[in-house]
C-alpha cells in the first residue's frame, strides 16, 4: 500500500486562516482510504491540528509529523523520521524549494499549488473595472457592429 505525506499548509489548509482548500480536501480524502496517509506541519501542534480535523469532521490519517523548524530543513527532519520506520512516501508538498530539497533526499514528490497561493499580478492588471463599465463597453462594441459604415469621402 502506498504511503504519502501530506503537507498541511497550502495543501489542505490555506495559510494564515483556519480555511482549508477544497482540491485540498478532496486529496486528502482519496489518500485516506486508498494509503497510509501522514500529515505534517510547522505550524501546529498535535493537538491543534487535532482540533482543526476535528471540526472538519476530516479523519483518516495514520500519524502527524510536527517540525518546528519551517522550509527544507525542517521538513526534511520530519520525513527522516518516516524514513527510519522503513515507510518510503510520496511527499504531496505545496513550497517549490522544499519539493527540490525533497527530492535531492530521494523522496517521490508531488507539487500541489492553487491559484489562491500563486504569484500577484501587477497592479495595473489587478485592476478590477465596474460591471457597469463593462456592460457599457460590451454595449457600445455591439451598437458599432450593426451600424452602417458610410462609404468613405474623397
Amino acid at each position: 500500500m502506498l504511503a504519502a505525506v501530506m503537507v498541511v499548509e497550502g495543501v489542505l489548509r490555506i495559510p494564515g486562516t483556519e480555511g482549508h482548500y477544497d482540491t485540498g480536501w478532496g486529496l486528502f480524502q482519496a489518500l485516506a482510504k486508498n494509503s497510509r496517509l501522514h500529515l505534517l506541519s510547522h505550524i501546529w501542534t498535535e493537538q491543534e491540528i487535532a482540533l482543526w480535523l476535528t471540526k472538519r469532521h476530516i479523519t483518516g490519517h495514520q500519524s502527524y509529523l510536527h517540525t518546528p523548524e519551517p522550509g527544507p530543513v525542517g521538513r526534511l527532519e520530519a520525513l527522516q523520521r518516516i524514513r527510519s520506520q522503513r515507510i518510503g512516501a510520496l511527499v504531496i508538498e505545496s513550497d517549490p524549494a522544499c519539493a527540490a530539497a525533497e527530492l535531492a533526499a530521494g523522496w517521490s514528490t508531488a507539487l500541489v499549488t492553487s491559484a489562491l497561493q500563486g504569484p500577484k499580478q501587477p497592479a495595473a492588471v489587478s485592476a478590477i473595472r465596474p460591471w457597469d463599465d463593462l456592460s457599457q463597453a460590451v454595449e457600445r462594441q455591439h451598437d458599432l457592429r450593426l451600424t452602417p459604415h458610410a462609404p468613405e469621402q474623397p
